[in-house]
């Protein structure tokens, strides 16, 4: 399976500077998945980017803090904020990411198309039609 994850522009341009190759989730999809397409949102709202997943972590978060901190494009005080109230953390560990040339509107997925809250699932077909684009690796 593909997740299609929307992303603030802020981490999405750390993902495609290569400064994160961590992506933080409060909970992960029940479906196994292989690839992430990357939406930053507005006021970008485009899709910029797909990666491979390497490895899907579920750790106390504390314990995911000291394996992610380097990679994660987010300071220790915000990643704590953001994982207030819960025991657990989740962290989708990307490799092989590659950014479109042209990024493009999610209207090219389907027409139909509506961003999500946190993810959605894109069936194999559409994503490989979106990997024939010009990317380049990160």
């Amino acid at each position: 399976m593909i997740v299609f994850y929307p992303i603030k522009p802020v981490y999405s341009k750390k993902i495609l500077d290569g400064e994160k190759i961590y992506e933080l989730r409060k909970r992960l999809p029940s479906k196994y998945f292989d690839y992430v397409l990357i939406y930053s949102t507005t006021p970008v709202a485009k899709v910029v980017a797909y990666a491979k997943v390497k490895a899907v972590h579920r750790k106390k978060t504390d314990e995911l803090w000291e394996m992610v901190s380097t990679f994660s494009g987010i300071n220790k005080e915000d990643y704590m904020s953001y994982f207030d109230g819960n025991d657990y953390a989740c962290a989708i560990e990307l490799e092989d990411i590659k950014r479109f040339k042209r990024p493009f509107d999610v209207k090219e997925i389907s027409l139909l198309f509506k961003v999500p809250q946190s993810f959605c699932y894109i069936n194999r077909k559409d994503f490989n039609r979106l990997k024939r684009r010009k990317t380049e690796s990160v």
